[in-house]
């Protein structure tokens, strides 16, 4: 696994796109993600390309209390003083799933995250099928706490086609988070 470049930005956008639909991101977008150097923007490649991307976001304490509906309190006391990173998106390539990719991706950023000791903690949003969280097995395993189930996140934010819903996407979240 490496820090993403540049030149790997049309290949993340793809899968992104593969995975939630064409609502999820922009290639303009995961450019952006990967020049900012506040943002850990992690690839795992293989002889068929790229294999996962998984995506930590530097976002603002705002950012977190308005799109995560976390409270001002809970964001101090979880990020223990320091940084917090948004754990944007995980996606690995179907034919890899099921292989435990994704959780080894998942242990070696973080592992990278606290050997560099700037962040604190981490939030992430699990999107709701069905009543099931199909990222919640990775998540427990990775550490993750739930804090609060939001009904309809993301409709307010994008009016996109989602492979869940079908078009604009109706789906709840989960949102965890993590200390480092």
């Amino acid at each position: 696994m490496r820090r993403a470049v540049v030149e790997d930005a049309a290949a993340i956008e793809q899968l992104t796109c593969e995975c939630f639909g064409d609502a999820y991101t922009s290639l303009e977008e995961v450019r952006g993600f990967i020049e900012d150097e506040r943002n850990r923007l992690y690839v795992e490649c293989d002889e068929k390309g790229l294999a996962g991307a998984i995506l930590f976001l530097c976002e603002s304490k705002d950012d977190f209390m308005e799109n995560m509906e976390v409270k001002s309190e809970d964001y101090d006391k979880i990020s223990g003083g320091k940084g917090v990173l948004h754990h944007k998106f995980s996606v690995i390539r179907d034919d890899l799933r099921g292989r435990g990719l994704m959780t080894k991706m998942l242990d070696d950023s973080l592992k990278d995250l606290k050997e560099e000791g700037v962040y604190g903690a981490l939030f992430t949003q699990g999107w709701i099928k069905q009543d099931t969280i199909p990222m919640e097995g990775i998540f427990n395993r990775a550490g993750y706490v739930q804090y609060k189930r939001q009904i309809r996140p993301w409709w307010k934010y994008y009016d996109r086609t989602c492979n869940i819903c079908g078009g604009r996407c109706k789906c709840d979240s989960m949102v965890y988070y993590r200390e480092i």
